[in-house]
């Protein structure tokens, strides 16, 4: 089972109900008590940036940010939390100075500055708070709770979990930035490289560019946890959550039929199959341990997850399996729309054997080879708004047609086209284990 929470990894192959019908998706009753209170509104609440403002002279109303995107948002805090800690080694803190305030940047450094700081690995985001997002608010403020791995090289390396709370604020007036800027990491303001952000101001613009004016800034970062752990890869592990009922958007269907007429090849059938496609892909990669074989159908930050993985199963000279893997039900949970994703998350019950060994002998040192597991967990697909088509089972490029060949910064190798953004077909972008997700 694919777990990309901070812990043991496996990956299965998916086979959905072969009965599922072009319009619906096949569902099963739950029989557990409902699960606790979670805030999966604040997720939504964020979202309607692009939907909520004051209204205009003609009585409509005019979005604080037409163009947000909750995808490219959570995309923006995985690879910030990622910059940000690989920027403590060193005390290289104030390159990223356009997004932290000297509060947040005096927190990190009481963590410590290393030599270095590699391998980071965020495990899970989860919200815990959203302020401000109304038609009059100045200011809107979102707190994060992050779980993650990473390695201190002193210069002798140590390996740490650790759990941080992360305060990020922005005026509300603030217009996003298209997908790769927001990616790249250049000047919130005139979009100078990053080397022209000197601390808190940009050497071109002469703008302090850390107010919030701009982008997101960081205000408030608090250590929860901070533990000497390496990579969890043996002993077993049991589920969490799997029997709890499916958290599922009111309007996920209602979203989905709107994609559906916006691309009427968009069905839960070929969803389905290309799910199918992907994880047969990954289950190979996995097993191999190689990354060439998934790259091409997971979105740069999942990507990253998953190598970390790999690398740390061959470091320890240790193999997981995974046998007789089935689909066992498969629910729509939620459909998002923004100016530039389609977003489907899917919740996934399935089964398998599930077992690591150790190469040098073949003991098995996790799991077990004769009891399957059960399982679930949230699967979210994205492909860019806009585009339509049958989703692809072929092992081709999107773009050129070639034999798929994709490098390790998600291009093709014959046309250079980025295939793992979505920008051609539906790429696998998170997964969330059911104690974890929040709606």
């Amino acid at each position: 089972m694919l777990i990309v929470f901070v812990g043991v990894v496996a990956i299965v192959v998916m086979n959905m109900k072969s009965g599922a019908g072009q319009r619906d998706w096949s569902t099963v009753a739950p029989h557990a008590p409902p699960p606790p209170r979670r805030q999966g509104s604040l997720r939504t609440k964020l979202a309607s940036l692009a939907r909520v403002g004051p209204k205009g002279s003609d009585g409509s109303v005019q979005p604080l940010d037409p163009e947000f995107s909750i995808v490219l948002f959570e995309d923006f805090v995985y690879s910030l939390f990622a910059r940000v800690h690989e920027a403590r080694g060193g005390d290289r803190l104030d390159t990223l100075g356009g997004w932290l305030s000297d509060n947040a940047i005096a927190s990190l450094r009481k963590m410590g500055t290393p030599h270095a700081v590699k391998a980071v690995v965020v495990g899970a985001v989860t919200y815990e708070s959203v302020a401000g997002v109304g038609a009059n608010s100045p200011r809107v403020r979102v707190t994060l709770g992050f779980e993650a791995n990473y390695t201190e090289a002193t210069p002798l390396e140590q390996s740490y979990y650790v759990s941080e709370m992360w305060l990020l604020e922005r005026d509300a007036s603030v217009k996003s930035r298209p997908p790769d800027d927001v990616r790249a990491f250049k000047c919130p303001h005139c979009g100078a490289p990053l080397d022209a952000v000197q601390g808190h101001t940009c050497s071109y613009c002469g703008k302090v560019v850390n107010t919030g004016a701009f982008d997101w800034v960081v205000t408030q970062v608090k250590s929860r946890a901070r533990e000497q752990r390496g990579p969890q890869l043996t002993g077993t592990t049991e589920e969490q959550g799997t029997e709890l009922p499916t958290l599922k958007d009111p309007r996920a269907q209602e979203r989905l039929n709107a994609l559906m007429h916006d691309d009427p090849e968009a069905t839960p059938l070929a969803l389905r199959k290309r799910l199918e496609f992907i994880f047969h892909e990954m289950q190979t990669a996995w097993a191999q341990r190689e990354w060439q074989g998934m790259r091409p159908f997971l979105s740069d930050n999942l990507f990253q997850t998953q190598l970390y993985w790999i690398n740390a199963y061959r470091q320890a000279g240790l193999r997981n399996i995974t046998e007789n893997a089935h689909i066992t039900n498969l629910t729509l949970a939620r459909v998002t729309r923004d100016a530039y994703f389609d977003a489907v998350t899917l919740r996934v019950h399935a089964s398998s054997l599930d077992y690591t060994v150790r190469d040098r002998d073949g003991q098995v040192v996790g799991g077990s080879r004769s009891r399957e597991r059960a399982y679930s967990e949230y699967w979210t697909l994205i492909r860019g708004r806009g585009v339509q088509g049958r989703p692809s089972t072929r092992k081709q490029c999107p773009s050129c047609g070639a034999p798929l060949s994709i490098n390790m910064a998600g291009h093709c190798t014959h046309c250079q086209a980025r295939v793992t953004s979505g920008e051609f077909d539906w790429v696998l972008s998170r997964i969330e284990q059911d104690e974890a997700y929040q709606g």
